[in-house]
């Protein structure tokens, strides 16, 4: 005696007392389990099918890439050493200056004096200590004489050693290879000490301002590598590394200035020079499939985790970065154990689960 009913849109076939019919109902209800929905599977008592996949150690590769602009590496501030009137000011702001280069003419007559005076000074007083010394040899000289003579040249010496200084700080040389960011003297303008004469900012090495997505800042740290294309050179390709990272987002733009240092010592990089600068993330993490976790960016990121006699278990993890369809776990999960990657809709905690490749949801 049989007879028939239909699930889930699967037609079974079954038979009583009949041993012909065994074989015939065992693969019929196997297509079933195959191709059943996961109300049809809850329904029936069955293992609710669902795709799973492993957690699993692997390299997390990302390309970040902003819009770029060339600026000098730091600042350098230019002052007065001397009080006199200027009588040369050599450059003017965005000229490329190179160490040595003299940018600021003061007055020298009067430095030039005191040197003269100075060095005139000096030799006398070292052919006193001379003679005095040839004295004390001889006996001709107190302990007292020698040691006047010692200190009058130690004082000389001194005084020239300034003049020196005092005359070579009349012309403001550049320490760096820059740019002339800003002058503040003109040609006839009396100086003082200290007052500031020019601001230069460093161009080798340079920086590229990167402005970079907030979404990617878990992506960005100092040290990560770079390769820089420029408007001016689009033929090459730079290379680089990040050295700092502003502390703000951009309320406008909701991007972050990236800075990263090039070399530069021909100085053809140019400030305001424009381009592209890719950033690439590497490290190894455990990760799993985006689609296998629930609230990832909420307070409170979930997954489901088959055990050994293949129930599905709620679990907390700690997601990390995202990328390429991918997430990483910093905490909460071991490499190897499977999660639900696909049907956690259909799952409860607890649930008996069977992994199934061909359901319905992967056809999407």
């Amino acid at each position: 005696m049989g007879g028939r009913r239909r699930l889930g849109g699967t037609l079974l076939v079954w038979t009583a007392g009949l041993t012909l019919g065994i074989l015939p109902v065992a693969v019929v209800t196997a297509y079933h389990v195959l191709h059943t929905t996961q109300a049809d599977a809850r329904a029936a008592d069955l293992p609710i099918p669902v795709q799973t996949v492993p957690a699993r150690v692997q390299n997390v590769d990302e390309m970040i890439g902003g819009s770029s602009i060339v600026e000098s590496s730091e600042p350098v501030e230019l002052s007065a050493k001397v009080v006199g009137t200027v009588l040369r000011v050599a450059v003017q702001n965005g000229d490329t200056v190179r160490p040595g280069d003299v940018l600021v003419e003061f007055d020298p007559e009067l430095y030039q004096v005191n040197y003269d005076s100075a060095r005139v000074s000096y030799a006398h007083d070292y052919n006193e200590l001379r003679r005095t010394e040839a004295l004390a040899r001889e006996r001709y000289a107190s302990p007292v004489d020698l040691e006047n003579a010692r200190m009058a040249e130690a004082r000389a010496r001194v005084a020239l050693v300034a003049a020196k200084i005092d005359l070579a700080n009349t012309r403001v040389v550049s320490p760096v290879y820059g740019v002339v960011l800003n002058r503040s003297v003109n040609p006839g303008e009396t100086s003082h000490i200290d007052e500031p004469v020019m601001q230069l900012g460093v161009l080798d090495p340079v920086l590229m301002q990167v402005a970079v997505s907030e979404d990617k800042l878990g992506f960005i740290h100092s040290g990560m590598e770079a390769e820089v294309e420029t408007d001016a050179y689009p033929e090459e390709r730079l290379k680089g590394e990040v050295v700092r990272l502003d502390p703000s987002v951009d309320i406008m733009t909701r991007t972050l200035d990236v800075y990263v240092e090039l070399p530069n010592r021909d100085l053809r990089l140019k400030k305001g020079v424009t381009g592209y600068t890719s950033l690439s993330y590497h490290r190894s993490a455990l990760v799993i499939p985006n689609t296998a976790v629930a609230n990832a960016t909420g307070d409170r990121a979930t997954v489901y985790v088959i055990d050994s006699s293949g129930r599905a278990h709620f679990r907390d993890i700690s997601p990390g970065l995202t990328a390429n369809g991918m997430t990483e776990v910093l905490a909460g999960l071991g490499e190897g154990e499977e999660v639900v990657a696909a049907g956690q809709a259909g799952v409860r905690d607890n649930d008996k689960v069977r992994p199934n490749k061909g359901a319905p949801w992967n056809d999407k």
